[in-house]
């Protein structure tokens, strides 16, 4: 593996690691960056291509096996904490090319007769989108629409959370999420739950068709009415001493496991 030291912090050669904590950065140079051994070698295995590693000088063999021909820049421990502005202890990161969004039509003619697509609304904190994708993915959602201004879920933090699964999952980024929620209906025929606080049927008594696409809305506000409204189905967790509400990416546990897990797959 070639090795590249690394003595500047401000050498443009690792301007993408440099830039780490700038959404913006990462979204405009069409690069995305990975945090530690585990997040490495999920990204290498994954359809995202690998640009280069950035390593520290004293954990090389945290590379095994993984580098093969890509670019390692190598740098003094201190020197990564200066390059990517916080403290880190894992010793790697590794920097993937970001690919082509798939369109709505790309992922849903390939899921099955019987699916699930989570619908995130205006998820804006990178941790509980973060912990919604490690939800998704360990619950068997067949894709996740991303819509209402959510967070990056190439970010680092959201990688870091979901623990990469945002690399697996089939994941839609919407320029208009009431569009696309008609044709989830219309064209795919997926029947609508909006997860809301009150007016709803109960979780537990709630079954379910072959089809569904549950929506999880913003972490203050919910869903915004006039998407709840559209939805066919109101479903809500009940809950016990006054609470009002759980965490976006807490309900959205609750929520899947109820539709994948225990819910009949057709409805009485």
């Amino acid at each position: 593996m070639p090795l590249i030291p690394i003595h500047d912090v401000e050498d443009e050669r690792i301007a993408v690691y440099r830039d780490l904590l700038s959404a913006k950065a990462s979204r405009r140079c069409g690069l995305f960056v990975a945090e530690g051994r585990l997040l490495v070698e999920r990204l290498v295995a994954s359809a995202f291509p690998t640009h280069s590693f950035l390593v520290d000088e004293r954990r090389l063999s945290l590379l095994d096996g993984l580098s093969e021909e890509r670019l390692v820049f190598v740098t003094p421990a201190k020197m990564i904490e200066e390059i990517i502005g916080f403290n880190f202890h894992r010793g790697v990161l590794a920097c993937g090319y970001r690919q082509p969004q798939p369109t709505l039509n790309e992922v849903l003619e390939r899921v099955p007769t019987t699916a699930a697509v989570l619908v995130c609304v205006g998820i804006q904190d990178p941790t509980n989108l973060g912990s919604i994708l490690r939800n998704a993915a360990a619950f068997g959602v067949n894709a996740v629409l991303l819509g209402g201004q959510c967070s990056d879920p190439l970010s680092r933090r959201v990688l870091r959370v979901s623990m990469g699964a945002t690399l697996k999952l089939p994941l839609i980024e919407s320029n208009d999420v009431a569009v696309d929620l008609n044709r989830l209906h219309d064209e795919y025929h997926f029947e609508r739950f909006a997860t809301v606080l009150d007016d709803a049927e109960v979780l537990d008594e709630t079954q379910r068709g072959d089809r569904i696409a549950i929506l999880i809305g913003n972490e203050a506000h919910g869903l915004p009415k006039e998407i709840a409204e559209v939805c066919e189905r109101r479903v809500t967790i009940p809950m016990q001493l006054g609470t009002d509400s759980l965490n976006a990416a807490v309900a959205s546990g609750i929520m899947l496991h109820h539709f994948l897990r225990v819910a009949p797959r057709t409805r009485s």
